[in-house]
C-alpha cells in the first residue's frame, strides 16, 4: 500500500486520519514495534512513520517500550500502545443480572461489579446500570474524559416492526424501549449495542483465541438459541443486525422451533418450575445429582445440537463450532460429548487443528466482547462500519480528535 492509495476525492486529512489509524492499529495489534518495522508492514515512508508516531507519543496514545540490544545499526525504539490512553465498559444485561467491567486500551479487566434484581423494567434497570458505572469510576479512579464508550449487550428483544411475533418471557416491557439513546443521553458517553451471541464471539475472537481463529460460531444458549458468526476474523451481523438468530428455525421433526428444544425455557417447561429459579447453581446441582428430568433434556437438546452443528458447517464452513451461554460448564460440556457423533459434513476433515464442535474457553464472553467494541470501533476501521448506526452523525472519534 502506497501513501497516495485512499479513494478518489479524498484529501489530505482523510489521508492524515487514515495513516493514524493503520499505524495505531497495527502496533495495537502486533506492538512493541520499532519505526522500520511500522515502515516496513505498512509501506508507508520512513519520514511519514516518525509524523504519525511523534504525533501519537506526544498525545499519549502510545509509548517507548524499550530498545535493541545486540544488533547492527543503530538502537532501534520499540513502540507499544499506552494502556491507560483509554477506557471502555462492557455490560451484559441478562434476566436476573447484570455484569459490568471496565477495562483499558488493552483490553485488560481493571475492574468489575455484578448485580442480581430485577431487569423486567427497562427505564429501572437503566438506573441500575448507571449506578454500577459510577461504582466502576470510583472504584478504578478513571475519569469520564478517559472512557472511549459502553457496550451495551441484550438478549435481541425483538421489536414491533416484524411482521411474525414474537415475543421473550421476561422482557415485554422492553419492546418499543430504545436503551442506546436512553443510557447514552443518562452518561453522556457513546453507547454500542450487541446481542448476547455476537458479543460472546467478538470476545472470544478478540481474547480467547488471539485472532488466531478467524473463522469459527459460537452457539449462545440462554433464554433462546442464538449464534454468533466470525468470517475472516470480522462479526457478521446482516443488514438489520439479527443474523445468526438460529433459535427461530424449524426444530427437527417440525415440532415448534429450535428455541422450544434449546434454551432455559425448555429446560424449565421439562422440571416444571419458573425459569428464574434456574440459578447457575441450581442447575449446577441437579446435573451434579443427574437429575432424571434435567437428563431426558441433554438427550433430546444434543439431538438438536447434533442437527443444528450440520446446518452451520454447511452454511459457513467455519474452523470450529463453540458452545457457550448461560448454562454451568459442566452441563456446555455434557451437551457437547453427547452431540458426538456428529452428522456427516464437509467440516471432518482427516487432519484437523481444532475439534469440530468443544466448549468455549471465555466463560464471560458476552461481557468482555461488549466492553471490547468502544475500543476497536475507534481504532479500526473494519469494527466501526458495523456500528455506525449507534454513532453520532458528527462521525467524530475519541482516537481521530485526540
Amino acid at each position: 500500500m502506497s501513501e497516495h492509495d485512499v479513494p478518489d476525492g479524498a484529501g489530505q486529512a482523510f489521508s492524515r486520519i487514515y495513516n493514524r489509524r493503520l499505524v495505531f492499529e497495527l502496533l495495537h495489534q502486533n506492538g512493541p514495534l520499532s519505526r522500520v518495522d511500522i515502515a516496513q508492514r505498512v509501506g508507508l515512508k520512513p519520514q511519514t512513520i516518525s509524523g504519525i508516531t511523534r504525533e501519537l507519543l506526544d498525545q499519549g496514545l502510545i509509548r517507548e517500550a524499550g530498545r535493541s540490544t545486540g544488533l547492527r545499526g543503530q538502537p532501534q525504539t520499540y513502540l507499544a500502545p499506552n494502556p491507560e490512553a483509554g477506557y471502555a465498559i462492557g455490560i451484559h444485561v441478562d434476566r436476573g443480572r447484570i455484569s459490568a467491567v471496565l477495562g483499558d486500551l488493552l483490553l485488560n479487566i481493571v475492574a468489575r461489579v455484578d448485580w442480581s434484581g430485577d431487569t423486567s423494567d427497562p427505564v429501572a434497570t437503566m438506573s441500575v446500570i448507571v449506578g454500577m458505572v459510577g461504582q466502576l469510576m470510583t472504584g478504578s479512579g478513571v475519569k469520564q474524559e478517559g472512557l472511549w464508550g459502553l457496550g451495551l449487550v441484550l438478549p435481541t428483544l425483538n421489536a414491533d416492526k416484524y411482521e411474525v411475533e414474537m415475543r421473550m418471557p421476561g422482557w415485554e416491557k422492553w419492546r418499543g424501549f430504545d436503551p442506546v439513546t436512553d443510557l447514552a443521553d443518562r452518561l453522556k458517553i457513546p453507547v454500542l449495542m450487541e446481542n448476547d451471541a455476537t458479543a460472546a464471539a467478538v470476545g472470544t475472537l478478540l481474547h480467547q483465541s488471539g485472532g488466531s481463529m478467524r473463522n469459527f460460531v459460537l452457539v449462545y444458549i440462554g433464554y433462546g438459541t442464538g449464534a454468533g458468526i466470525v468470517a475472516d476474523a470480522m462479526p457478521m451481523k446482516g443488514v438489520h443486525g439479527n443474523a445468526g438468530e438460529f433459535g427461530l428455525l424449524p426444530a427437527p421433526g417440525g415440532k415448534g422451533v429450535i428455541d422450544d428444544l434449546l434454551s432455559l425455557h425448555a429446560i424449565a417447561q421439562q422440571l416444571e418450575v419458573p425459569v428464574k429459579e434456574l440459578t447457575p447453581e441450581i442447575l449446577s446441582e441437579l446435573h451434579r445429582r443427574r437429575d432424571t428430568r434435567l437428563m431426558h433434556w441433554l438427550e433430546d437438546a444434543a439431538a438438536t445440537l447434533r442437527y443444528l452443528v450440520s446446518i452451520m458447517e454447511t452454511a459457513f464452513d467455519p474452523e470450529t463450532v463453540l458452545l457457550g451461554g448461560a448454562l454451568p460448564e459442566t452441563i456446555l460440556s455434557a451437551l457437547v460429548e453427547r452431540s458426538y457423533p456428529l452428522l456427516p459434513s464437509l467440516c471432518a476433515i482427516r487432519e484437523r487443528d481444532l475439534p469440530r464442535f468443544s466448549v468455549v474457553e471465555l466463560a464471560d464472553g458476552p461481557v468482555i466482547g461488549g466492553m471490547s467494541l468502544p475500543i476497536f470501533v475507534n481504532t479500526r476501521s473494519d469494527f466501526r462500519h458495523l456500528y455506525i448506526r449507534h454513532l453520532a452523525a458528527s462521525d467524530e472519534r475519541p482516537f481521530d480528535h485526540r
